[in-house]
């Protein structure tokens, strides 16, 4: 998919900017506080995903506006299409070729996007939660059963962590559990096998891409932990051997749970383990390897899209380049040749070294093409 035409209106601090960029790299360069990120933040909004920020709509909009527009007009694999999303919440009104849409979710699919952010550095230095919630996203663009199952698995899950804290409720419904128990060890064992086959995928598209960065210097490596099944359990197929498992762990941990009074054990509990060299990022990693895991984690979810799919995903890089050295930002400025990106950077040192592609400059929101 390529971005042929990109217009904003009243964007947060963008009163108005129009750029055509090229097919594949595109730099957005200036100071800080000067609309970067919100050039980024306005093309990931028409993915139908909310703000990479956690902001409103009605945050998005200039002050003294009304409302804000952005309009693209794109190409994929099979046309020509064009995209209007007009803001905020009480005002909303989204076009794709002339047809109105109900709800931004609609976009899923459409307009395919993966976006990279300081926050993503999350990934791999902050807790397992962060590393379930990449997986989670990542497979649910991919795989829409997979967000109904995990919404499914949330909904049992707080059922019977309800009853583990009431301990009046547990003794009056303590042979409810049983209930949720088959119903957990159900879900479990499908969201696990998702993940699982994420991961193998993944693994390989990783190591490469991270191997580019460093000249093969360091090896990568990425493995599902799963806190129920233990390691080498083939997750290839949902099976009642792999059901009965996960449901002799949750009864094996039963009176342990109503102790802690929540579930201890389950695919809520599990981690992504990425290794440099075989030792853990999180721990030993430098900032920059930490840097160079986050991006190349989003690099190959971007290659997965279209491997699975057939359709290349915008690809959204947000002050990417800092804490990376010459030969990482090397890698991102001419070596990522099968995807349409924008990068935003502060320092145009940092541009030097691109062999081709396009430079926009944005000062006090205004864009222009250098």
């Amino acid at each position: 998919m390529i971005i042929q035409s990109l217009r904003l209106a009243d964007f947060r601090n963008l009163e108005a900017a129009e750029i055509a960029p090229c097919e594949n790299i595109n730099i957005i360069l200036g100071q800080n506080a000067q609309g970067k990120t919100n050039l980024i933040e306005a093309v990931w909004l028409l993915t139908g995903n909310r703000s990479f920020r956690g902001a409103r709509e009605s945050q998005m909009i200039r002050f003294g506006a009304e409302v804000f527009r952005v309009e693209v007009s794109f190409r994929d694999r099979e046309r020509e299409q064009f995209l209007s999303f007009t803001g905020g919440e009480r005002k909303r009104k989204i076009l794709l070729n002339g047809v109105p849409l109900k709800s931004p979710s609609e976009l899923f699919g459409t307009f395919p996007a993966v976006i990279f952010d300081p926050t993503g550095l999350s990934i791999v230095q902050d807790g397992p939660g962060e590393r379930r919630r990449f997986l989670d996203t990542a497979i649910s663009g991919l795989k829409p059963a997979y967000g109904r199952y995990l919404a499914q698995y949330n909904a049992v899950l707080e059922q019977r962590n309800s009853l583990l804290r009431d301990a009046g409720r547990y003794d009056r419904f303590a042979d409810t559990l049983d209930v949720w128990d088959l119903q957990l060890a159900k879900l479990g064992t499908i969201l696990s096998v998702f993940r699982e086959d994420y991961v193998q995928k993944l693994r390989p598209v990783a190591a490469e891409i991270y191997g580019g960065f460093t000249g093969f210097s360091e090896a990568f490596s990425a493995e599902y932990e799963s806190s129920v099944f233990p390691a080498g359990t083939p997750l290839t197929a949902y099976t009642e051997e792999l059901i009965r498992s996960y449901l002799a762990v949750l009864q094996g941990e039963r009176e342990n749970d109503r102790r802690m009074r929540c579930t201890t054990r389950g695919a809520h509990r599990d981690d992504l383990s990425l290794n440099i060299d075989g030792r853990p990022a999180r721990v030993y990693g430098s900032q920059g390897q930490k840097r160079s895991c986050a991006v190349a984690l989003k690099l190959s979810e971007a290659n997965l899209i279209r491997r699975i799919t057939g359709e290349n995903p915008v690809v959204l890089l947000d002050d990417v380049m800092s804490e990376l050295d010459q030969s990482r930002q090397d890698y991102i400025l001419n070596r990522i040749r099968d995807f349409q990106v924008f990068i935003t950077c502060c320092d145009v040192s940092n541009t030097l070294r691109m062999e081709s592609g396009r430079i926009f400059t944005v000062t006090g929101g205004r864009v222009e093409e250098a």
